[in-house]
Order: C-alpha cells, then sequence, then structure tokens
C-alpha cells in the first residue's frame, strides 16, 4: 500500500510515522486493502470549495473521503480540515493529534463502506471509530 501525506504548512502535531502507522494498523484491523491512500490535511476553505462542488453543500466539514479507484480497488484520499479538527479538539477535550487520529480512521471507515448518514449506520460507525482510536492511542 502506497501512503501519500499532504500538509499545508510546518507546523505538525502529527509525525510522518504517526500518520503512516495509524493507516496501516487501521486497515489491518479492518481488513481494508487499499492499493493507495492519500490523507490530504488542508483548511476550511478548501474543504468547503469541495463540500460545495461534490455534495451541493458550501459549510466546510471536518473531512471529506473519497475512493478514486475502479471496480473494487480502493485509492482514497482523505481530505481533512486542520481547523475543524483545531475546533472539534477543544469542544471534545481531547488533542489535536487525538482528533486528527479519529479523522483518519473515520476516512478509513467511509472507505471500508460504512456509512454516516442515517442514525443508525451514524451510531454503528461512531462505535467502531471510538474503539479504533482507543486501540490506537492507547
Amino acid at each position: 500500500m502506497e501512503i501519500q501525506i499532504h500538509r499545508l504548512d510546518s507546523d505538525w502535531w502529527l509525525s510522518r510515522e504517526k500518520i503512516e502507522s495509524v493507516v496501516k494498523d487501521t486497515c489491518t484491523r479492518i481488513e481494508l486493502q487499499p492499493l493507495s491512500i492519500q490523507v490530504i490535511f488542508t483548511n476550511d476553505a478548501d474543504i468547503s470549495a469541495l463540500h460545495q462542488n461534490y455534495l451541493s453543500d458550501p459549510t466546510p466539514t471536518d473531512i471529506i473521503t473519497f475512493n478514486l479507484g475502479e471496480n473494487d480497488e480502493i485509492e482514497g484520499e482523505i481530505y481533512i480540515s486542520v481547523e475543524r479538527a483545531q475546533d472539534q479538539a477543544k469542544v471534545y477535550k481531547v488533542s489535536l493529534a487525538e482528533e486528527l487520529t479519529r479523522l483518519i480512521i473515520h476516512g478509513l471507515l467511509h472507505l471500508k463502506g460504512y456509512d454516516d448518514l442515517s442514525d443508525t449506520d451514524r451510531r454503528i460507525m461512531k462505535q467502531k471509530e471510538d474503539e479504533l482510536v482507543r486501540l490506537t492511542t492507547g
């Protein structure tokens, strides 16, 4: 599996090694076998544009996940708004590193097929996400 990481600036809260570890460990745990994963850390303005273009919603969101693979292949792009993550870390009283880890896991769960559009699906996905965050952050 190829893992690419794209960051906005040099200020960083998760090392490349930690991000790669989260991706690899989570993929193993959820039996996801992607060809490639790109984790793209962005800002509210850029993620709002993606949200508008692909989901017809101009508001900023914390994460958007795309599978660009063909057939059953998974080539994932996970876009994460660092600004949303910073705000959510404060609200949930966790470190920014933990919130970014949670969002990476959330994106990988989407690539596995989990959804969060209905209340039931959201609850199932959140339970799995919480379990994986606990395993990852100790």
